[in-house]
C-alpha cells in the first residue's frame, strides 16, 4: 500500500473559530492506482490533497506513506519525502516565466542534485515522450495552454516520482487539450505511477479507476469507474 489515511481530521482555527475541513477520513491507495477526488467547492478536496502530498498535516489521525507513519514527521522529513517521491500538476501550470521549457523541466532534477549528464538524458527523454522537444527554447508565455500543461506534466514526472498529485489539471484547457492531458495521466498510471486527481469534471473522472466523493469534509462514496480510458 502506498498511502493510508486512518481517522484523519483537519480543523482550521481562526480567531477562536474552528472550521472542520476533513472529518474521520479513512482511505487506502495502492501503487499504480488512478484515483479522482470529487465534491462541491469547500468540501475538503484540496485539504485532502495537501495532506496526502505532505504539504499539510492532519489535526488528528494517522497518515502512512510507504508503510511509514508521517503525520507527525518533521517539516524537513516531509520536504525530503515530497522531493523524492511526489510530483505536482496544477490547474494554473505554475511554470516559471523566466525559464525556457527545457529549464522548467530540468529544475526538479537540480533540486535532487542529479548529475548534469543524467539530467540532460532525462529531460530529453521526457520532452520527446510528451511531444514538447521542438519547444525546448520557448518560454511559457509563447506556448498554448495545452503545451504549457504538457510541460508542467513533464516537470512533474521527470524525477520519476511514485505519486502524481493533480489539482484540476484540465480546468484551464479546452476539451481536446484536456483529453490529451488525461490520456497522459492514464499512461503514467499504466506504467506504475500512482495518480490522485482533484476534479469537478465527471468526464475527466471517467479516466480514473476509482472516484472518491467528499461532502462537508467527509468521504461519502467510493465508486469504480466503468472504464478507465474512454
Amino acid at each position: 500500500m502506498l498511502i493510508q489515511l486512518k481517522n484523519v481530521d483537519k480543523v482550521y482555527s481562526n480567531f477562536g473559530i474552528d472550521t472542520v475541513a476533513l472529518s474521520n477520513i479513512n482511505l487506502n491507495i495502492k501503487e499504480g492506482e488512478f484515483i479522482s477526488i470529487m465534491g462541491p467547492s469547500g468540501c475538503g478536496k484540496t485539504s485532502l490533497l495537501n495532506i496526502i502530498g505532505l504539504l499539510d498535516v492532519p489535526s488528528s489521525g494517522q497518515l502512512f506513506f510507504k508503510n511509514n507513519e508521517v503525520a507527525k514527521a518533521s517539516s524537513k522529513k516531509r520536504a525530503y519525502l515530497r522531493r523524492n517521491n511526489i510530483g505536482f500538476v496544477f490547474q494554473s501550470f505554475n511554470l516559471i516565466d523566466e525559464l525556457t521549457v527545457y529549464e522548467n523541466i530540468q529544475l526538479p532534477l537540480m533540486y535532487l542534485k542529479i548529475p548534469s549528464v543524467e539530467r540532460k538524458k532525462r529531460v530529453e527523454e521526457i520532452m520527446e515522450r510528451l511531444q514538447v522537444a521542438h519547444k525546448r527554447k520557448y518560454f511559457p508565455q509563447q506556448l498554448s495552454g495545452g503545451q504549457q500543461q504538457r510541460v508542467a506534466v513533464a516537470r512533474a514526472v521527470v524525477g520519476k516520482p511514485r505519486l502524481i498529485l493533480a489539482d484540476e489539471p484540465t480546468g484551464n484547457l479546452d476539451s481536446a487539450r484536456g483529453q490529451e492531458v488525461m490520456e497522459l495521466l492514464v499512461q503514467l498510471s499504466e506504467m506504475g505511477t500512482t495518480v490522485i486527481m482533484v476534479t469537478h469534471s465527471s468526464a475527466a473522472a471517467e479516466y480514473s479507476q476509482r472516484v472518491i466523493h467528499l461532502f462537508d469534509g467527509q468521504l461519502v462514496t467510493e465508486n469504480l469507474t466503468k472504464i478507465s480510458n474512454p
